[in-house]
């Protein structure tokens, strides 16, 4: 938001080649939209750039595979925005015009050549430049950005450092590339006081990294979910003594899951707010069974053509309400009635749907939602979207200069680098050299499973009948030189921890990168399998990863770091 004022989609239908950039479209659903529109630019003869660390049925699609080292995709960005600001691939009037501080970034990018790239990231010099040629001169050309970018400590620069990809470019806003939005001019109602409670809620962050004139940018709690945990442990800002986990899992979430189960000896309080078993539950104070969205009637749904009540399908099979009730009988119960519509769900609803001119019991009486005719899109309107006001509470600007932040005067007040820069993974092949000696591979995860919804499910007997164990994605090659074959039991270690899972020979996977789907933990009663542990031995990623405040995590978005450097080793069959 503060590079373009908006997050831009891609106008898939129009386009002559697309760069699915950490994204996995067939795996979000045979039927989505980000699917559909996958398969029908192949089927169209749109040229396809897969840019990922393995091959899933996108990348296999793909006319042109990039294999990228995990956590490296800001050095890949910034060293094609190198090559099409050195070769002048730019669109001149669009930068003129429409960018503030090209310049500076052109001092800026000179270091970050694709001979510089190809060693971080061990794409070749050669194929950053085909890939950025080949973007920067098709003029219907777009990029689709998946949270495969989202996991490393320099994520908020390879965001960034895209956007400005497009802008240069001029690959914005016209057809084909990637579409600006303005706001709908109706939308739900804001319940969420934040003009209330904003300011306490600044002072109240766990985060004091974060610095004050940055805070009001959030507006409420960061991203930063395990300084709660470190705060627990520290005291650091101050004592946290009590957490509601509402639809969390922490111990299967959160790096750093031994900090996590020596924070939840500490507490004072711990409440599991969930629909199923989680791994917290011995730890807790109170267990608050929650109802399933098939036994609740809200929310409702919304999108820019569409409004639909949520109907229930079965009557709750317990005395359960939803989580959204529990907390407006929680805030009730505190004195805050008035706050939380004295705990009257439907009333919560209406107050969000008067700006739409409707209410629930209206909605209901339209049992496959309401429909709109979308406005035909206008392209290049960029005076109204670069100088829109933001949603902060004092409406500033996200662009103070109206035009895209290729040097962001905000984030340098803030304390922040004003343009995209480089940062390594805390263990990495060019980071730790030193670390190569004993683990030579670099260890990434996944959450997108065709058969698992992220930590979710491996207790239900057909799916795991499926895919019984964690497997490991490993090269033949790289597997060949251990003596490992398909299928092994394998010990997968890291300066922090160790694993036990299985290997999946895959040539589909750079040889130098072993991946793991995020999430194991649950058994299966039904099929005799145990739990597996949290900690060492088990299949746990998070264990693996460094938590270095200073190095695991983006300073500004406050991402956790998915690389590491491992080893891998045959082991015996777990008991």
């Amino acid at each position: 938001m503060y590079t373009v004022a908006d997050w831009p989609l891609p106008d898939t239908a129009n386009s002559d080649l697309i760069i699915y950039w950490g994204r996995q479209p067939i795996y979000s659903g045979p039927v989505s939209s980000a699917a559909r529109a996958f398969l029908e630019a192949t089927q169209r003869g749109t040229r396809i750039i897969a840019i990922k660390p393995s091959v899933e049925p996108d990348a296999g699609m793909a006319d042109t595979w990039v294999p990228v080292r995990p956590g490296t995709d800001a050095a890949l960005a910034l060293a094609m925005l190198h090559v099409v600001i050195k070769e002048d691939l730019i669109d001149h009037d669009f930068v003129a015009r429409w960018c503030y501080g090209f310049e500076p970034l052109k001092a800026q990018v000179r270091q970050y050549s694709p001979e510089w790239a190809q060693i971080i990231t061990g794409v070749p010099a050669a194929q950053i430049e085909e890939v950025a040629r080949a973007y920067a001169t098709c003029p219907r050309a777009a990029i689709d950005v998946g949270n495969g970018l989202e996991h490393a400590p320099s994520a908020s620069d390879a965001v960034r450092a895209i956007a400005m990809l497009m802008a240069v470019t001029g690959h914005l806003d016209r057809p084909g590339t990637n579409l600006l939005k303005l706001p709908p001019p109706k939308a739900p109602g804001d319940i969420t006081l934040k003009h209330r409670f904003t300011g306490e809620l600044v002072d109240k962050l766990v985060a004091p990294e974060f610095p004050k004139y940055f805070q009001p940018f959030l507006e409420g709690p960061t991203s930063a979910y395990y300084r709660i945990w470190e705060s627990v442990l520290t005291q650091n800002p101050y004592p946290v003594r009590g957490i509601i986990a509402p639809g969390t899992q922490p111990l299967a979430s959160t790096r750093g899951t031994r900090n996590v189960l020596a924070a939840l000896e500490r507490l004072d309080f711990f409440v599991v707010l969930d629909v199923a078993r989680t791994p917290e539950i011995p730890w807790a104070d109170i267990v608050m069974p929650v109802a399933t969205g098939y036994e609740t009637d809200h929310p409702f749904q919304y999108g820019p053509s569409w409004l639909m009540s949520t109907n229930r399908v079965i009557n709750p099979l317990g005395p359960y309400k939803s989580m959204f009730e529990f907390f407006l009988d929680l805030g009730k119960a505190m004195d805050y009635g008035d706050d939380f519509w004295q705990g009257d769900i439907m009333a919560c609803m209406d107050e969000q749907l008067a700006p739409l001119g409707v209410d629930m019991a209206g909605l209901r009486q339209h049992p496959v939602g309401l429909t709109f005719s979308p406005a035909r899109h206008e392209y290049e309107k960029f005076d109204r979207v670069f100088k829109r006001p933001s949603t902060r509470l004092d409406k500033g600007p996200f662009l103070p200069q109206g035009k895209v932040a290729l040097y962001n005067t905000t984030f340098e007040q803030a304390g922040y680098p004003p343009m995209p820069e480089w940062r390594e993974p805390p263990e990495s092949i060019t980071a730790t050299p030193d670390l190569t000696r004993t683990y030579p591979l670099i260890l990434s995860d996944y959450h997108t499973s065709k058969n698992f919804s992220a930590s979710w499910q491996r207790n239900v007997p057909f799916l795991r009948e499926l895919e019984p164990d964690p497997m490991l994605h490993i090269h033949p090659d790289t597997a060949g030189t251990r003596g490992i074959k398909d299928g092994d039991w394998i010990k997968v270690t890291s300066p922090h921890g160790w694993l036990r899972v299985r290997a999946q020979l895959y040539p589909g996977i750079r040889p130098d990168t072993v991946m793991l789907l995020h999430g194991w933990w649950q058994g299966c009663q039904e099929l005799k399998m145990a739990d597996y542990p949290l900690t060492d031995g088990g299949a746990n990623v998070n264990i693996m990863y460094s938590v270095d405040p200073e190095k695991a995590y983006d300073p500004m978005v406050t991402a956790m770091t998915s690389q590491t450097l491992v080893e891998v080793e045959k082991c015996r069959r777990p008991k």
